[in-house]
């Protein structure tokens, strides 16, 4: 039994032309089954004539009903009490109704008009009614009910009469068009039937020699492609599908081979920006400027902080290295800008206070190494130095939707709003550059896509925020 994910290689595989066939086949009682369906819709289309026909005629008997009905409730109505009797308005709406059901399946104009004519006769009916129950006189009643009830029943039977024979008669010149349509559409269906069917297996081999022939290439070049040769040429066919897969390949080949370049070309730019930020971490004034405090502290007697600048010093290089990985956890990148405030914050304590507030929840998760010391950094040296009072710097992280999101923010001088639109731009137009921004950005960029990165929020006199997005899940790795 093959393993999971992978083709059963004892099942024997089925070539083309045995494909073709069976596709033949199966076009061939398709077809059939067509022309079964065709023969049935037409003997049920000629059923359907005749129900209409019965229909007609119930029509026909409907006409003779109402006028009886009508006329003999309403000659009861009025020379019966009142108050015993109700005028019967229920079965002039009950014709209306069949009237207009009417009015959506006729097509003839004559016809049309004449439901159109009874429709309005059935409001008149019901006008002259409601005058009738109105009226108190016996002899005007009916009067009423002579020359005004019986003529307008009378002229809506005359109007049902014409219009169920029209349509009688239509119905007949249509039965006998489609009995001969019916006829020809079988003669032609059959004798269409029997060229398709023997055009069919004529072009069948031909068809084939047609498809194998390029698809036998098409396998050629997909094992040249596996060995390493991405140099292809095209395949010269007249069928279009095959023509099109053909430069779909060709697409693919040339496409795997500039990926490869350029994979090549990111991993080279990479580890230079990884190179570079490293070096930027480790630079001469840093550690000039470290063992000098530390010296100072020694000679001040001040051994508590000279023990911790040492142990965070140690720490900061211990981080940086991580044992080779270019991606750590949130965690240790936690551990390493945290060991680099503390250095900075004994050298600057009378100007500087810092809080990190990154939940323990975001510490499994991924982010590429050294990414918030250079924006430390930046506030530090292009924020708060600058600013005549107390400095702060806060590193916060929160969770969104499926992202994370850390924001370095401090209390310096700022930017004013052309200085952030500059800033900006540069990112957009990636051409960054200074206040070692510009690797931490193009790292990001590498490792989670363009969508995430660098965005900047600054005040004149009132400080900067740097907010840096990441994929939340662990995909880094």
């Amino acid at each position: 039994m093959a393993p999971a994910g992978f083709p059963n290689l004892n099942r024997q595989p089925i070539s083309l032309k045995s494909q073709l066939k069976r596709l033949l086949a199966g076009v061939v009682l398709g077809f059939l089954f067509v022309i079964t369906f065709l023969f049935a819709m037409l003997l049920f289309f000629n059923q359907e004539y005749k129900e209409s026909l019965q229909n007609a005629n119930t029509a026909a008997e409907f006409n003779n009903e109402f006028k009886k009905k009508l006329d003999l409730e309403m000659y009861y109505y009025v020379v019966g009490p009142s108050q015993k009797q109700e005028l019967p308005l229920e079965d002039v709406e009950e014709a209306e109704k069949i009237l207009r059901r009417l009015m959506k399946t006729t097509t003839q104009s004559d016809d049309r008009w004449r439901l159109n004519s009874m429709l309005n006769l059935c409001k008149r009916l019901e006008e002259c009614m409601v005058t009738i129950s109105e009226t108190r006189s016996y002899d005007d009643r009916m009067v009423q009910l002579e020359n005004n009830i019986y003529i307008i029943t009378a002229l809506i039977e005359r109007y049902m009469h014409d219009y169920i024979y029209n349509e009688i008669r239509l119905l007949s010149q249509l039965q006998q068009e489609i009995n001969t349509s019916v006829f020809t559409a079988i003669l032609g269906t059959i004798a269409f039937s029997t060229v398709i069917a023997f055009m069919i297996v004529l072009s069948s081999l031909r068809f084939s020699r047609r498809i194998t022939d390029p698809i036998d290439r098409l396998c050629k070049k997909a094992r040249c492609l596996g060995n390493g040769e991405f140099h292809v040429e095209p395949i010269p066919t007249k069928s279009i599908e095959i023509k099109t897969l053909d430069d779909c390949f060709n697409e693919m080949a040339e496409r795997i081979q500039s990926l490869l370049v350029r994979i090549k070309n990111e991993q080279m730019t990479l580890r230079r920006t990884e190179l570079e930020l490293l070096q930027a971490q480790i630079n001469p004034h840093f550690l000039y400027n470290t063992f000098d405090s530390i010296v100072w502290l020694a000679e001040t007697q001040r051994n508590r902080e000279v023990i911790q600048m040492v142990t965070s010093l140690s720490s900061l290089f211990r981080n940086s290295l991580s044992k080779g990985k270019d991606v750590i956890n949130i965690e240790t990148e936690q551990k390493q800008i945290r060991s680099y405030l503390e250095i900075q914050q004994i050298r600057y304590s009378d100007i500087m206070d810092y809080e990190i507030d990154l939940p323990e929840s975001l510490f499994p998760y991924s982010i590429p190494k050294l990414t918030l010391q250079p924006l430390v950094e930046n506030a530090i040296y292009h924020g708060i130095k600058h600013k005549r009072s107390r400095g702060r710097i806060v590193i916060r992280g929160r969770e969104e939707g499926g992202d994370i999101v850390i924001s370095v923010e401090d209390n310096g001088i700022g930017m004013s709003k052309e200085q952030l639109g500059a800033l900006q731009n540069r990112i957009r137009e990636n051409r960054l550059k200074g206040f070692g921004l510009s690797n931490v950005q193009q790292r990001l960029r590498l490792y989670c896509g363009e969508a995430y990165g660098l965005t900047f929020r600054s005040e004149k006199n009132a400080g900067t925020t740097v907010f840096v997005r990441i994929p939340k899940q662990n995909q880094l790795e």
